[in-house]
Order: C-alpha cells, then sequence, then structure tokens
C-alpha cells in the first residue's frame, strides 16, 4: 500500500488560493449581474410601457425553456482552443 504524498498538496497550496479567489470573484459577479438582470425585467413587466413588458417575458420564458446541462456547455471554457482552431 502507497503513503499519499501530502507535499504536493502543499506545494500547490498558492495555485489552489489563486484558483479560489478566483471562484469567488466570478460567484459574486455573476450574483450581482443576476440581480441587477432580474430586477430590471421585473421592473420592465410591471411598469414599462406596452412592447417592453412582452419583450421581457419572451426573454424569461426562452431562457427558462433550455436545458441547463445545454447553458454549462455552450461556451468553451478559455484556453480549450475550441475558439482559436482554424475551421
Amino acid at each position: 500500500m502507497s503513503e499519499f504524498d501530502f507535499g504536493v498538496i502543499l506545494r500547490a497550496l498558492p495555485f489552489l488560493w489563486q484558483g479560489m479567489q478566483l471562484t469567488l470573484l466570478l460567484t459574486v459577479l455573476a450574483m450581482m449581474g443576476g440581480i441587477l438582470l432580474g430586477t430590471g425585467l421585473a421592473l420592465m413587466r410591471m411598469w414599462a410601457p406596452t412592447p417592453f413588458p412582452q419583450l421581457a417575458a419572451g426573454y424569461v420564458n426562452l431562457l427558462r425553456s433550455i436545458p441547463l446541462i445545454l447553458v454549462v456547455f455552450w461556451a468553451p471554457p478559455e484556453g480549450s482552443g475550441e475558439a482559436d482552431s482554424p475551421a
């Protein structure tokens, strides 16, 4: 039975910390963006002139009808090479 080398984890801690900081930053930005977008759409549906409530409702219904797994795999991760490859 082999022993686990915890030194690998200790050497990787700076990179793990950078990853956690980026994750928290993206989480906060996504929450702020979602709150702002959701509040704006709700206000459009409640108090905007005639064409805007229908547009807001259409946008909400369109996004509600897309499966979440499709949204997750919609955009390739940065550095995956898909966007950089020639056609």
